[in-house]
């Protein structure tokens, strides 16, 4: 038996009690799916009701966003933008919230407004995420928390779908939606329940809410296309995948790059195409976002700082519609592109330069030599050669790969030689044409419209997440227990007699392995514990994590505390304490925890992991 320590009971929201997910298998046969795809540069949302999945699963309703300036079109997805008042109300979402804060910019009035703008890598980032977490408003650098601001991301997403079902005049009601939210795979379970408690702020039920991690998502929908497309040197053909055949799985997004291998099955009683992680999500984060940055950069060596921050405060609009222009460009960037490409300079960049500088922008003199004859100005019209911009995506897409390589290093024995890669960045030819000669060896299959798969597949899995039938844990998981002291093996600081025991203490006591493979819902390291003290209501015991596998301590290099495991507890007919049994539930998006009464064997509610302060 572990030795905890007497706790007290602590005072938590309704909504943290109720925080935690069902179990796939009570989600079935949904009227209507709908999923949330909350992106680091775009975000939007998909649905399809029950009748569609099973007539024709590819058959998913998306809105369609308008954009405007020089992004000017049609889109399933708006820009992951969101503004709020000086009194910190929301205002506005997407491509409008963009619109009225250029605008209140350009009027001077932006001042006491709160503008977020790719703010999902806050999540991710964070090495101890708080609820009281704060992010930073763009150009002012007021905080808000981020709880409200992603709740009201998801909030106005959940909305804006809620009324695109009922403009269909389809006759479902809001309480039958089923909701599905993305997230990356390379994410913690701090931010898992973080985005969680978020939906639920939103007023999301939290029994028909799901996480789904975004490779997996993306997976999941290519199964369904009747082809994908395989690219090569000779040109491209159409292929499929069938039982048996893996591949690994390369999203790239906006912010991160997600890697995972699965494994394509059937079950054997449905006959249904199923999914097996087969070794653990790796990834960082590098995407698209990162060749923006090295734009800006490469903007700020030519202009000059002093002008930057005029142009990205004074002249906001005029700055984004510049950097809306170069997100077109940027798509059009390719290994084989040999003529120079110009782009339109607003006058506020030529006016503010000749301001600071007292010379013109486009004054070959000025310009520094490392850039001669590689970029040059002429009236409002700014010329790149095309290596200068080729070589903006070179440290991305280096990055990448080096992770994928280390990846494959990793899966050698699986031998996989299919490349599946998806989501908004994997549409770049700079990247496709680095994964291809980095895995000359690998089949390399793009999906037409790669950076839908992900919300598409999310819908599939809200239908069915029994789909995916196994997943890989990331970490090694554990809590702190006393063991018998060895003296060959541990040192003497961690020695302590108990009871005349001689003991060793901050021992990991390993409840999953990393690397380990699990079963969805797989119950793991049935344990027993007793909260001491005659006033303790509540069993709270640290929970553990590290990336090695056979750690001895809690306190070893890269261990660290992740949160506590909390389990309700009362008296015994005898009057002591009640000893509860628990067991770690894995294999999901997140993880669980389950309880038991050891005296009279029933389940105690509301058993929890607590990954938030």
């Amino acid at each position: 038996m572990a030795l905890t320590d007497v706790i007290d009971r602590r005072k938590i929201m309704a909504r943290h009690l109720t925080a935690m997910p069902v179990r796939a298998g009570a989600m079935q046969r949904k009227p209507i799916v709908a999923a949330i795809d909350f992106g680091t540069t775009y975000s939007g949302y998909a649905f399809q009701t029950r009748a569609n999945f099973e007539e024709n699963p590819t058959k998913i309703e998306a809105a369609n966003w308008a954009r405007t300036g020089s992004n000017i079109g049609i889109s399933l997805k708006t820009t992951s933008s969101i503004l709020f008042d000086k009194h910190q109300q929301f205002h506005s979402f997407g491509q409008e919230a963009d619109q009225e804060y250029n605008k209140l910019a350009a009027e001077g009035q932006h001042w006491d407004w709160f503008f977020f703008k790719r703010f999902k890598m806050a999540l991710y980032k964070s090495q101890n995420l708080t609820r009281e977490m704060k992010i930073k408003s763009v150009s002012t650098g007021q905080e808000m928390p981020a709880i409200v601001v992603i709740t009201e991301t998801i909030r106005y997403l959940k909305d804006h779908l809620v009324n695109e079902i009922k403009s269909k005049d389809t006759g479902i009601q809001e309480s039958e939606i089923h909701w599905v939210l993305t997230v990356p795979a390379i994410w913690d379970d701090s931010a898992k329940q973080f985005m969680r408690e978020a939906a639920i702020n939103a007023e999301i039920d939290t029994d028909k809410l799901l996480l789904s991690l975004e490779p997996e998502a993306a997976s999941l929908f290519c199964r369904y296309l009747p082809f994908a497309r395989e690219t090569n040197k000779a040109g491209a053909s159409l292929v499929t995948a069938g039982v048996g055949d893996r591949y690994m799985i390369l999203d790239v997004g906006g912010g991160t790059v997600d890697i995972t291998v699965h494994e394509v099955q059937i079950n054997e009683e449905t006959k249904d195409v199923t999914l097996r992680e087969m070794f653990k999500a790796n990834g960082g984060d590098w995407g698209g976002l990162k060749v923006d940055e090295s734009f800006t950069d490469l903007l700020q060596d030519i202009i000059g700082p002093d002008v930057m921050e005029v142009l990205q405060t004074r002249y906001r609009e005029d700055f984004m519609e510049f950097m809306d222009a170069f997100e077109i460009k940027k798509r059009k960037v390719a290994p084989d592109m040999d003529s120079r490409e110009i782009m339109t300079v607003p006058l506020s960049f030529v006016q503010t330069y000749k301001e600071l500088n007292n010379v013109e922008l486009e004054d070959e003199q000025r310009i520094k030599e490392k850039y001669n004859g590689k970029i040059t100005f002429s009236k409002n019209k700014m010329r790149f050669d095309p290596e200068i911009l080729k070589g903006l995506f070179t440290e991305t897409v280096d990055q990448i790969c080096a992770l994928a390589s280390e990846y494959f290093d990793q899966i050698r024995e699986y031998n996989i030689r299919t490349i599946l890669m998806v989501g908004g960045f994997s549409e770049s030819r700079m990247l496709q044409d680095k994964v291809r000669s980095t895995f000359p060896s690998k089949r390399l299959i793009i999906p037409d419209e790669a950076g839908l798969c992900v919300l598409k597949g999310a819908v599939l899995y809200g239908h069915n997440p029994s789909m995916i039938t196994a997943r890989v844990s990331k970490f090694t998981y554990g809590i702190e227990a006393c063991k018998q002291f060895e003296p060959a093996l541990d040192p003497y600081e961690k020695r302590v007699i108990r009871d005349r025991i001689v003991l060793c203490k901050n021992y990991f006591s390993i409840h999953a392995k990393a690397g380990q493979e699990f079963q969805v819902d797989e119950m793991v390291g049935e344990h027993e514990y007793v909260a001491h003290g005659e006033d303790a209501t509540e069993l709270q015991i640290d929970v553990y994590t590290t990336p090695h596998r056979n750690p001895r301590y809690i306190d070893d290099e890269d261990s660290r505390k992740i949160g506590e495991m909390r389990v309700p507890v009362g008296r015994s007919l005898s009057g002591d304490q009640e000893m509860v049994k628990v067991q770690f539930v894995f294999g999901d998006t997140e993880l669980k925890v389950v309880a038991w009464n050891v005296e009279n064997g029933q389940k105690i509610k509301d058993a929890r992991f607590e990954f938030l302060k």
